[in-house]
């Protein structure tokens, strides 16, 4: 198994991007009281749609899916769409070896008011078991302020497994690493100039 990098020259026109939960809820059918149990295991799911792309563009999409080989092999992938809300700035590493739960402790980030805000991303790779780098994608869930290069933050997903300390966290250009969900096919407009239509679908590869 490889891990591409998505080719840079191609942006979808939309994406759908789901945090899929794996969380399951428990009715009694005596009482309707419900219990949730949380489990392990929360992760990204994407949907790319391409539009009206060229002969050239086209080309460079069918050749990078023939590559992937179906879910043989993996796709770094980032949102498209995201800006950075926050102010960012540093250069931040996790700042602990032994981390778990639904925060990440970093150091590196300076003293900045809302350095990242409320809906952001970052990510940092992680070596999984089988020696393959693992992009960990997670969301900020609330205003993080940064004092003396130190800054606690709220994410979700939570943590899987600890990241190592001293992991550069990618703060502006975050990515994961994901798998197709299925074979995709692809229409095509025949004339003068052929435009074809893609929907791609991604489901983040949670290695450990």
């Amino acid at each position: 198994m490889t891990t591409y990098q998505f080719p840079s020259s191609l942006t979808p026109n939309a994406s759908q991007w789901t945090l899929v939960t794996n969380s399951r809820r428990f009715t009694s059918p005596i009482t309707r009281a419900t219990q949730v149990v949380q489990r392990k295991g929360t992760l990204w799911r994407a949907d790319l749609t391409f539009d009206s792309l060229t002969t050239t563009e086209r080309g460079a999409l069918q050749g990078f899916i023939a590559k992937l080989d179906g879910q043989v092999h993996r796709v770094r992938l980032k949102d498209h769409a995201f800006v950075r809300q926050g102010t960012g700035g540093g250069s931040p590493l996790v700042n602990g070896a032994a981390q778990s739960g639904s925060s990440l402790v970093v150091d590196g980030a300076g003293t900045v008011t809302n350095w990242l805000r409320a809906g952001d991303l970052l990510s940092f790779d992680k070596e999984s078991s089988s020696g393959t780098d693992n992009p960990q994608l997670h969301m900020v869930t609330t205003d993080v302020n940064s004092s003396g290069g130190n800054a606690t933050i709220p994410i979700s997903p939570p943590l899987r497994n600890a990241p190592p300390n001293d992991a550069p966290v990618e703060i502006t250009n975050p990515e994961g690493v994901f798998m197709l969900v299925s074979d995709p096919a692809w229409n095509n407009r025949p004339g003068s100039n052929i435009l074809s239509s893609f929907s791609l679908t991604f489901i983040q590869d949670v290695l450990e």
